[in-house]
């Protein structure tokens, strides 16, 4: 996929938003390596009407703050990265789902299962950077670190089950995808309408 000045322009706009939302949830609500984090809203809007490129793209974008705040500010240092690429599989995953499950051509609560399973590669993700790459990597880290990942899937789970919700209600709203689509692939929905015409 060639990505135009537009889908960059909408995928710097989500990952914006993505890091602002991070900072805003994360900052009140951090307990030990613990915090609210919906950084990947943005991530689905990005992933289920730009694709799997788009929404990988922007899951890694998107997932700087939560990188540093976790990473050198945090106690993961190095391995702070992996906020990103947990968040950039998100995209990819979510991508891939909404080209299978069709939300945009179907009722805005197909966004719910498309969100939920997206959630699946991360958490085996998280899972693995706490039980196999913390310990490894970080040998020195606190003990607490390499069960974190039990109260992080919690967490997580209520989470995404809050964007679901949003992504069903921002899917379902004209206004909204008007503007995603304006902003996104303009230029491609008028190409595809002078081939079907």
């Amino acid at each position: 996929m060639r990505m135009g000045s537009r889908e960059w322009s909408f995928v710097l706009m989500m990952a914006a938003l993505g890091n602002a939302l991070g900072f805003i949830t994360i900052a009140p609500t951090m307990i030990q390596q613990i915090a609210l984090d919906f950084s990947l809203l943005p991530v689905y809007v990005a992933a289920i009407f730009g694709g799997p490129v788009i929404g990988g793209i922007t899951g890694f974008l998107a997932g700087i703050v939560p990188s540093i705040w976790f990473g050198p500010l945090g106690h993961l240092g190095p391995l702070g990265i992996t906020a990103s690429l947990g968040k950039a599989i998100v995209g990819i995953t979510a991508g891939i789902l909404a080209r299978i499950l069709k939300p945009m051509d179907r009722s805005s609560l197909y966004n719910v299962p498309v969100v939920l399973l997206s959630y699946v590669p991360e958490a085996l993700w998280i899972y693995a950077v706490f039980s196999i790459f913390v310990p490894i990597l970080l040998p020195g880290s606190p003990v607490f670190l390499y069960g974190l990942w039990l109260p992080i899937l919690v967490k997580g789970v209520f989470e995404v089950s809050v964007m679901a919700a949003f992504m069903a209600a921002l899917g379902g709203h004209v206004g909204f995808r008007s503007f995603v689509m304006n902003s996104l692939r303009m230029t491609s929905i008028k190409q595809n309408q002078r081939r079907s015409n």
